[in-house]
């Protein structure tokens, strides 16, 4: 008799890349985060859960705006952020 278990879905978008480590690297040192105030929509799209291109280019045009982001809950503002995809993010991203 064979048991067969279904194959793992390894391919969940929602995830967020692991980094690779070396020998005694932390994963703050493997993975820079992504400064908020200087990134590219582009960028965003590409770091941010849940951040595609549209709302990459609303996060900058709320960034313009406000002169820069000071706060993480700032993004709270751009339609389509709420806090699950707020607290996805804060581990990605910083303010400088």
């Amino acid at each position: 008799m064979s048991v067969s278990a279904s194959p793992l879905n390894l391919n969940n978008s929602m995830a967020a890349p692991l980094p690779i480590l070396q020998q005694g690297q932390t994963t703050e040192q493997a993975a820079p985060l992504l400064n908020i105030n200087t990134a590219t929509a582009q960028q965003l799209a590409a770091v941010m859960i849940g951040v595609g291109g549209k709302r990459a280019e609303q996060i900058i045009a709320l960034r313009e705006q406000l002169g820069g982001f000071t706060e993480f809950e700032q993004l709270l503002d751009v339609k389509g952020i709420g806090l699950k995809t707020l607290e996805k993010n804060q581990s990605l991203i910083r303010l400088d």
